[in-house]
């Protein structure tokens, strides 16, 4: 009987960005990521966020697209958990005071063709900000909404 071994691509590390629920400022990080032999549609990079963010909650991703001073838009990946029980994260308090974000958020860089890729500098790291606030933004102006509070915080003229 001849048996059939599946060698698959080793994980790898791939650089993001941690904002820790109890701490001030966000942490650089490598997320284990396992990469297909071949990407495609059907078979795409996976970020183990559950080793970061743990499994204590659902944990949510959504895609960012922002702009930097050229115009030039870039898509970045973010994961994140809600938790009612955790204070307001004050590492986002800094990006976007406005947001009572009770959780804890990872970001990295989505590529073109990959799901995934490194973040690469401090332009990368202010871009993964800016998306981070957009991302602030959209989630405080939703619940006023839906909590039929009067004021929505204006969009920054930065991000239109």
């Amino acid at each position: 009987m001849s048996q059939f071994f599946v060698l698959q691509n080793p994980p790898r590390n791939i650089p993001g960005i941690y904002y820790r629920a109890n701490c001030e400022t966000p942490i650089a990080i490598r997320v284990t990521t396992t990469i297909p032999d071949v990407e495609n549609a059907f078979a795409r990079r996976f970020p183990s966020f559950e080793s970061i963010l743990g499994t204590r909650a659902f944990i949510h991703e959504c895609l960012v697209t922002c702009f930097d001073t050229a115009g030039k838009g870039h898509r970045f990946l973010l994961a994140y958990q809600e938790c009612s029980d955790l204070p307001p994260n004050r590492a986002l308090l800094k990006v976007f005071p406005e947001a009572q974000f009770r959780g804890e958020l990872v970001v990295m860089r989505a590529g073109k063709r990959s799901l995934v890729i490194a973040l690469k500098g401090k332009k990368d790291a202010q871009l993964a900000e800016d998306a981070v606030r957009r991302f602030l933004l959209e989630v405080t102006a939703r619940r006023a909404r839906n909590s039929r509070l009067r004021h929505v915080p204006d969009l920054p003229v930065a991000l239109l």
